[in-house]
């Protein structure tokens, strides 16, 4: 890494200002970097609800990727206004310095070809007519990625043409979040473009914990047996977790730490609860939710996704540890869902699921999603040199 990035030079001082004109001359040599052209090892999570096209944007701007949650991809338009968010917000990002005609050309290629979707892969291919909108989306807005979980590789009933296949045809790289090895051996197997491992210690939804893995362990395990791309989640929320994924694997996803930020389009209630004073002892990962909020959806999260990493609460702290039984008898025979149902209209945080990784005890406050990504850079090049002066 320090051969492609002048790490004593970095000013560890410096304030936004000068941080930003210093770390737009310095490129970090990833795999991950290289194969998709950014600047930084570094993608904002696309979590539903909160990654919307402004938040995409701003890490876009500042070297990252920034993803754009399609979600359950129930609403096509509702994509496509995020969308031109972003493509508004990017339109807005300053040329380079050097105003030649072919640099200029090179930026504003950029600028259109950042746009990167991610989508839940149980339910945004669960019909033959989300299978028309995803190939519409590819074909109309030909995003430079898209990113599958839960699970991340659908063969399409008719052909069985996968999701990557279709991807593949339209151009755009495909990323498969994983939760084990054996999830990460068959996106291999399908030729995925990168690999996210997301360990048990992400927030959001994943493997049951007696399913999955460790953060660490998974992507420094699936690394070995692939020369694609792998990028790390769960747990990471600053710039020295970047630097220790960077130990194991090519970069890091970062979810939580971007649901803190003022361009999320989340609750913003229950953000405030994601900067209060919280440790990794506050964090769950529980079934007991999705127990719950299934009986009042339409998409019921399937196994083995159905659980979450939560921040705890008094329903999470009241039915973790009893069995799915007890829980099921008190929803049928109590007020369990009505009172669950008027807490998510009061968004009451006593009561209801706020989505958290157990990196949330080093989030301190809601700031903007450019600031933060640079942030987290400073803080893995001064970190990157801590460990380089241990060996002095």
């Amino acid at each position: 890494l320090s051969k492609h990035l002048p790490l004593t030079q970095y000013n560890n001082n410096s304030n936004n200002k000068i941080m930003s004109s210093s770390i737009n001359r310095r490129m970090w040599s990833t795999k991950f970097t290289a194969a998709f052209r950014c600047r930084l090892p570094i993608v904002s999570a696309p979590m539903a609800g909160v990654s919307g096209g402004l938040l995409a944007a701003c890490v876009c701007k500042a070297g990252g990727l920034g993803m754009i949650a399609a979600g359950h991809f129930q609403d096509v338009s509702k994509l496509e206004k995020e969308i031109q968010i972003f493509r508004e917000e990017m339109n807005d990002m300053p040329t380079t310095t050097d105003t030649t005609a072919e640099k200029e050309s090179q930026s504003q290629q950029q600028k259109s070809s950042d746009l990167s979707i991610g989508f839940i892969g149980f339910s945004a291919l669960s019909t033959p007519n989300g299978w028309k909108d995803y190939e519409y989306i590819l074909k109309h807005h030909r995003p430079k990625a898209v990113q599958f979980f839960a699970p991340s590789i659908i063969l399409q009933p008719k052909d069985g043409i996968s999701n990557v296949q279709l991807a593949h045809e339209y151009n755009s790289k495909f990323i498969a979040q994983v939760g084990s090895m054996s999830e990460a051996k068959e996106a291999i197997r399908h030729k995925v473009d990168a690999i996210i491992c997301k360990g048990s210690e992400a927030g959001g939804h994943g493997l049951r914990r007696e399913l999955g893995s460790s953060t660490m362990a998974l992507a420094s395990q699936v690394s070995k047996m692939t020369n694609i791309p792998v990028l790390a989640a769960g747990g990471i929320v600053n710039g020295k977790h970047l630097a220790s994924a960077l130990c194991v694997c090519d970069g890091a996803s970062i979810g939580t730490r971007f649901w803190a930020s003022k361009e999320s389009i989340g609750n913003p209630v229950l953000q405030q609860e994601l900067i209060k004073d919280n440790s990794c002892d506050d964090v769950v990962r529980t079934t007991v939710f999705d127990q719950i909020q299934n009986e009042l959806s339409t998409i019921k999260w399937p196994h083995p996704y159905h659980s979450v990493g939560a921040l705890r609460n008094q329903t999470s702290l009241e039915w973790e540890g009893k069995t799915a039984q007890e829980l099921h008898s008190a929803i049928d025979k109590t007020d369990l869902l009505d009172e669950y149902k008027s807490a998510q209209k009061a968004s009451d945080p006593r009561v209801v699921c706020i989505l958290s990784g157990e990196g949330v005890g080093e989030i301190g406050s809601v700031e903007g999603a450019y600031d933060v990504t640079l942030r987290i850079e400073e803080e893995a090049i001064e970190s990157i040199n801590r460990l380089h002066s241990l060996c002095n």
